[in-house]
C-alpha cells in the first residue's frame, strides 16, 4: 500500500509541474512575452523522439 501512495504522489508531483509549465505559458501568451520551452510529462524528455517518430511516419506514407 505504501508503494502505491508513493507512486501516487510521484504522479501528482508530474502533473503539478505540467500544470505550473502550463499557467506560465498563457500568462506570457497573453502579456505578449515569448512563451516558454514546451516540456515534457516526465523529466528530462524532450519532444524530439516524438519528432523523430512523425518525421519517419511521414517517410513511410511518401514511400508508400
Amino acid at each position: 500500500m505504501e508503494l502505491v501512495n508513493l507512486a501516487g504522489a510521484a504522479l501528482l508531483l508530474l502533473l503539478v509541474r505540467k500544470l505550473a509549465w502550463c499557467i506560465r505559458w498563457l500568462w506570457c501568451y497573453y502579456h505578449g512575452q515569448e512563451t516558454p520551452e514546451p516540456i515534457s510529462f516526465l523529466p528530462h524528455r524532450s519532444g524530439k523522439d516524438f519528432d523523430e517518430h512523425v518525421r519517419q511516419a511521414r517517410e513511410q506514407d511518401k514511400e508508400a
